[in-house]
């Protein structure tokens, strides 16, 4: 039996293990899940963890392997759905003529194999976290990466839209407000529901108490981006997000909108880049199934009519007021915390990730890691 490293952390969803000074650590993918930035659940999603990780694997190998880029822009999809002048800018850069070459860089050690394929465990290369301070007025400072560090984790959620669902949080924030939609690539006020001639990249806060959307010159200033660094992050991710929509689409999924973390890395002429860090996985896509929604949303959906969720929101005012966590003021003024699913609910969680997972890594050529039961038109015949 494997010992594991030492417990170094433990989040909501999983821990990490191993020496802060190690040159790696490793993610143990945990069966817990969380909504509404609460944290830790009452239940545990039986196959969770190791569908979870599975993913990441399959994505950092899918991502890094350059003959998954050389005929991105030759897909059929990709040029049905997007802009001819926006896809022939990004064919021309010198990431995409990268990415041929290399593959994308990333954090997972794909190739140690003391840990299963199948096991909810990644090891990966261990990245440095400067967290900002919070002043006495609760507002966060990011000195720290005014010096340019390297490996070092960007502290942005970098978000890509690929279409604007209807009640999209984009949307609600920018309103009718032209300016502010300009700032996003667009003349006029889009309408919800449709896909986009051009993602959108959106920025929120990484390391804060809860998470708070940037405006570019906000997400620019706090990571400490040159002009060059801001456009290369931009690139990234727009090349990540139409490689991920290609894929889903190769196994019958429509992608809608997602999230990843980087890191700095340094170049051999001492300027700074980027490797994408965390994972990807259900939990940081939108995607339907079908023309319907095929994610964990329902899960959100499931707590809305509750007196917790009544209690959270108000609790999230409060807290943005007296600078006191959410969570606390929920717990203690309110008294109020989540209940367990009720069976159906639960059962049906556990089968969005095993479902999920089984097509991700059947597609890569792995084998199923769940019952051949968990697919996508089984999920989709008894809960769509």
């Amino acid at each position: 039996m494997i010992k594991l490293p030492p417990l170094l952390y433990r989040g909501s969803v999983k821990n990490v293990r191993g020496e802060v000074s190690a040159e790696s650590l490793l993610f143990e993918f945990s069966d817990r899940y969380s909504v509404f930035d609460w944290g830790e659940m009452p239940d545990l999603l039986s196959g969770k963890g190791a569908a979870l990780a599975i993913m990441g694997k399959s994505f950092f190998q899918y991502l890094e392997n350059p003959k998954n880029w050389e005929n991105l822009f030759s897909s059929e999809i990709i040029n049905k759905t997007f802009s001819s002048d926006y896809l022939f800018n990004l064919k021309e850069t010198a990431l995409f003529k990268k990415y041929c070459e290399s593959g994308l860089n990333h954090h997972a050690l794909l190739n140690d194999e003391t840990y299963a394929w199948n096991s909810p465990y990644l090891k990966v290369k261990n990245v440095s976290i400067l967290k900002p301070t919070l002043t006495d007025d609760q507002s966060y400072q990011y000195f720290a990466y005014r010096d340019k560090p390297v490996n070092t984790l960007v502290p942005l959620e970098v978000i890509f839209r690929i279409g604007l669902s209807e009640g999209n949080s984009l949307s609600k924030r920018l309103g009718n407000n032209q300016n502010l939609w300009k700032e996003f690539g667009f003349n006029e006020t889009p309408t919800g529901g449709s896909l986009l001639k051009k993602p959108v990249i959106d920025f929120s806060t990484k390391l804060e108490r809860g998470d708070r959307y940037l405006s570019y010159t906000e997400a620019c200033d706090i990571a400490g981006l040159n002009s060059k660094e801001w456009t290369e992050l931009h690139q990234m991710t727009h090349l990540i997000a139409l490689n991920l929509f290609h894929f889903h689409h190769m196994i019958g999924l429509e992608l809608w909108d997602g999230k990843i973390e980087v890191a700095f890395t340094k170049n051999p002429d001492g300027t700074r880049s980027f490797m994408l860090v965390d994972s990807i996985g259900i939990d940081e896509l939108r995607l339907l199934y079908k023309g319907k929604s095929f994610s964990k949303e329902f899960l959100r959906e499931s707590y809305k009519n509750s007196d917790w969720y009544k209690n959270l929101e108000a609790a999230k005012k409060d807290s943005l007021l007296t600078g006191v966590d959410f969570k606390d003021i929920c717990l203690n003024h309110y008294h109020s915390g989540p209940l367990k699913l009720d069976p159906e609910v639960k059962l049906r969680a556990e089968s969005v990730y095993k479902s999920y997972c089984n097509s991700v890594s059947a597609f890569l050529g792995h084998e199923l890691n769940f019952n051949a039961e968990f697919d996508l038109d089984n999920y989709a015949l008894r809960y769509l």
